[in-house]
């Protein structure tokens, strides 16, 4: 009977334990996510944006680095942030189109997560994130478009409403715009088949590629930031579709080693591929002009299968998790170009 007893003491007592273990590192797991910097929100515009880069550079010191590479059209700045100080070079571009803006709150998101696993030694799934920091240089430019995005999420402002009223077909409802402050498609802006896209008439919410080809402040800081960096691996975040474009002609080694990329990105977040016949024979995008001209892979990651006026907090969770393993998975990537 003592036995009994005893041997029930113990269990009550470990199963005591287990749980005090449990809630501490339940509570420590909750003292962590109240400590980062880029949280969940659904307005995540250019201003909090700024924030969140000045408090990560408060934090994590000479492992983040950000310049700016021009200004929009209204003057902001148009940042490249960097992590890492490897040979290896790879360019992430988000809210290209104004109404996507919550690739910038993803691309912000990620870059917290590798720069506190780098510090702390920890791994993103397989990937050791230190490792990568050492091996390649990463260039983040989260938002390329912070005109536009203003605009959709705070809106008209002091601005001239009449004319932006005229691009935006008389609608009031501003959630919709994905181009520039200027009514310019930034991702028809690039000499890929520039001449050749359809593209609007006259400056417009959507569609309008511009009077030629890297015409736009923004765009022309892009491109120029690809051609003094030669990155080796690009990839451009968009919404929606979760689907993911990787050809625009390649041929031979080259279109079986992009293939290949792109399957294992398929992998990783569970996105579907667009397949060589539904990619636009001619397009001035910027995956279509970095692998045209510089013969290297580049890819426009669509995020999410709702429209943008439907995404919800819980959603950009899920894009974090989807995708977070695909940068450094680039990054090793990156060692087999040139």
């Amino acid at each position: 009977m003592q036995k009994i007893f005893l041997l029930i003491l113990i269990i009550s007592i470990a199963i005591s334990g287990a749980g005090c273990d449990s809630s501490y590192a339940t509570k420590k797991r909750i003292t962590k996510e109240q400590d980062r910097i880029v949280t969940g929100k659904l307005k995540y515009d250019y201003d909090v944006m700024e924030k969140d880069l000045r408090a990560l550079r408060r934090k994590y010191g000479e492992a983040i680095s950000y310049t700016s590479i021009g200004k929009s059209v209204e003057g902001r700045e148009l940042y490249a942030v960097k992590i890492g100080k490897g040979d290896q070079k790879l360019l992430v571009v988000g809210s290209v189109h104004a109404r996507e803006w919550m690739t910038s709150y993803l691309l912000m998101n990620l870059l917290e997560l590798y720069l506190e696993a780098g510090q702390e030694g920890k791994r993103v799934g397989a990937y050791n994130i230190r490792k990568m920091l050492q091996d390649a240089t990463i260039t983040f430019v989260p938002m390329l478009n912070p005109d536009g995005v203003d605009l959709v999420l705070n809106g008209v402002g002091d601005r001239d409403k009449a004319s932006l009223m005229h691009m935006n077909e008389n609608i009031e409802d501003f959630s919709r715009w994905k181009a520039n402050i200027a009514g310019v498609d930034l991702n028809r802006q690039f000499n890929a088949d520039w001449a050749d896209t359809v593209s609007k008439e006259a400056p417009s919410f959507e569609n309008y590629k511009g009077e030629s080809y890297l015409d736009q402040p923004e765009s022309q800081a892009l491109a120029a930031l690809a051609e003094q960096e030669d990155f080796d691996i690009t990839a451009a975040y968009h919404l929606s579709g979760s689907v993911i474009f990787w050809y625009y002609h390649q041929e031979g080694a080259n279109y079986r080693r992009d293939l290949r990329i792109a399957r294992r990105i398929r992998w990783i977040t569970g996105y579907k591929l667009v397949k060589e016949k539904d990619s636009d024979e001619v397009a001035a995008g910027f995956k279509d002009w970095f692998v045209k001209v510089y013969k290297r892979p580049g890819y426009t990651i669509e995020i999410g299968d709702k429209r943008y006026d439907e995404i919800v907090v819980e959603d950009i969770s899920r894009f974090v998790r989807e995708n977070r393993k695909v940068i450094p998975y680039l990054a090793k990537e990156a060692k087999k170009i040139k």
